[in-house]
């Protein structure tokens, strides 16, 4: 088994953006990359191996006894956590959002004895990680190694310049104070005021992002990030799709989901109380988008608007995962979890939580094929035991 060593936070062992300070030979980062070992899946999205020959969403039960709610973390109450994804390139590395505070946490080895946990927050992260709504592992960058994004709940204290903010898991790369003041988020693109949810698009540096603001689905693309701390947005794309066709509720997260298997983005229009998906490869450019930005493209697009799961049976509908045929959703009214066929939108399975109104946002799946989901009253997180 390979060992895991992290860097201290103190830690930064390179110059970045005019930051700079030591570390010896003996501190230095073992990665745990596995990615090329063989057996070892390295994604941060996906159903979990051979779900095909079990009974039909046994994530959420087998369907003869009843699942267990097992509690593998329990932070800190008021914290607010609301999304969650295991680090791709450490398959036993949970993150978790805080919607209230900020901090990223990050669990090893989360439910087991030997787990563990750090607290990390930018310093700069009232402008690029405030009110974070998602949180969204995408590509491995040969320099930052692995990355994510986040965007913002938020309006930027009145002039709406937020949108979704690139960042490093790397903690040499993460969480300290750059020389210009800017913290260490990678790129930071800025047409989505109170974001509800993200995903990565699947490749590169492609993001889709819930716009409660101007009810949209939001494309973007960072193309090549400026480095920890910069500003040069200039090769950025924003797209906006669906403007008035989605809806958010204040207070409840509006996750998205983007399916490797079929190319598709899944979105959970919480307002409308319904599952919508929109194909990328029929979008089409219809007129400028306005913006203060400067960046490459900035373009309204369109694309048709399909119900998956039409009202009736959601409440608010927050979470989403969708993965092998079908879409996990998370019901922050009822506290149910929902599978649903991504096909004709028919329900396949439910699992009643019994938690409090408003507990449920952000679910996500595990290295063992489990489903693990966020508990925002008590800031624990649950694995659902089929």
């Amino acid at each position: 088994m390979t060992r895991r060593i992290f860097y201290p936070l103190s830690v930064l062992a390179l110059v970045l953006g005019g930051c700079s300070s030591a570390a010896t030979e003996e501190e230095q980062v073992d990665v745990d990359d596995r990615c090329n070992e063989e057996g070892v899946l390295c994604q941060g999205y996906g159903r979990g191996a051979g779900y095909q020959n079990k009974p039909p969403a046994y994530e959420l039960g087998n369907g003869t006894t009843a699942p267990a709610l097992t509690v593998v973390y329990t932070g800190q109450v008021g914290w607010d956590p609301v999304d969650l994804e295991f680090n791709p390139r450490r398959t036993r590395e949970l993150w978790v959002n805080n919607y209230a505070t900020g901090h990223m946490t990050i669990v090893q080895n989360p439910g087991a004895a030997s787990a563990s946990v750090k607290q990390l927050r930018d310093p700069a992260y009232q402008h690029y990680n405030f009110r974070p709504a998602g949180l969204a592992f995408g590509t491995n960058h040969a320099q930052w190694g692995q990355q994510f994004a986040t965007c913002g709940d938020n309006d930027n204290f009145g002039n709406y310049h937020m949108g979704p903010t690139l960042f490093t898991a790397d903690p040499r790369f993460f969480g300290y104070q750059t020389q210009g003041g800017l913290g260490t988020h990678l790129d930071m693109l800025h047409s989505t005021a109170f974001c509800r949810g993200i995903a990565w698009g699947g490749t590169g540096n492609e993001y889709w992002v819930f716009n409660s603001r101007d009810k949209s689905i939001d494309f973007y693309d960072f193309k090549q990030d400026h480095g920890p701390g910069n500003t040069d947005h200039s090769d950025g794309v924003i797209r906006r799709f669906w403007r008035n066709q989605v809806k958010g509720v204040d207070g409840v997260m509006s996750h998205v989901g983007f399916n490797v298997d079929d190319g598709k983005v899944y979105v959970v229009d919480t307002g409308n109380k319904r599952i919508l998906m929109l194909d990328p490869s029929l979008g089409r450019p219809v007129a400028p988008l306005p913006g203060n930005e400067v960046v490459a493209e900035r373009r309204y697009f369109e694309a048709p608007v399909k119900v998956v799961v039409p009202a009736g049976t959601l409440q608010q509908p927050s979470g989403i995962e969708a993965s092998g045929g079908l879409a996990f959703v998370t019901d922050a009214a009822t506290s149910t979890i929902y599978a649903f066929k991504l096909s004709d939108g028919s329900l396949v399975k439910k699992l009643e939580t019994n938690l409090p109104a408003g507990s449920l946002a952000g679910l996500n799946f595990g290295p063992d094929g489990k489903i693990y989901f966020v508990d925002r009253k008590t800031s624990r997180v649950f694995r659902i035991d089929p």
